[in-house]
């Protein structure tokens, strides 16, 4: 079992994984021992093994997940079955608000963690069109892992 904070993120403009890097500085900065991964680093198995979760994603098109994502959104998505009641996370969610399906690729893979055992430990963040509250938001998220 992991005791590692795993920061993935879900990027298409870099947004996401520049926010990842950042909040990876302010976690070491507080001791805290963490990697950074791509979505799509992150397999089913692994995450079984993981027990703390930070995804930062931003949304693309008509609400997908981002590119370096959509694989992990598909496993994670057909699973009925995976064993993360261990799994202590957290989404911080990035959009743009004019669009219908605002922060939807965030949204939906925390539903998906939340339906499968896996414990929100904090709200969902969603970011409007910048990453305004994220910093505060990951620096909540470290005092609760």
């Amino acid at each position: 079992m992991s005791n590692i904070l795993h920061i993935a993120y879900g990027t298409q403009t870099g947004t996401a994984e520049e926010l990842a890097f950042d909040i990876e500085k302010q976690s070491k900065e507080k001791g805290v021992d963490c990697q950074v991964f791509e979505l799509d680093d992150i397999t089913m198995d692994k995450l079984q093994n993981i027990n703390k979760l930070m995804i930062v994603t931003s949304t693309t098109g008509d609400g997908e997940v981002p590119d370096n994502g959509i694989s992990f959104w598909e496993n994670l998505s057909a699973s009925t079955e995976l064993s993360i009641s261990n799994l202590n996370y957290g989404v911080l969610a990035l959009g743009d608000s004019s669009h219908y399906d605002f922060c939807n690729a965030g949204k939906i893979i925390d539903e998906k963690l939340k339906d499968l055992g896996a414990n929100r430990i904090i709200d969902r963040q969603e970011c409007d069109f910048d990453t305004e509250g994220s910093m505060e938001w990951s620096e909540k998220f470290l005092t609760l892992i």
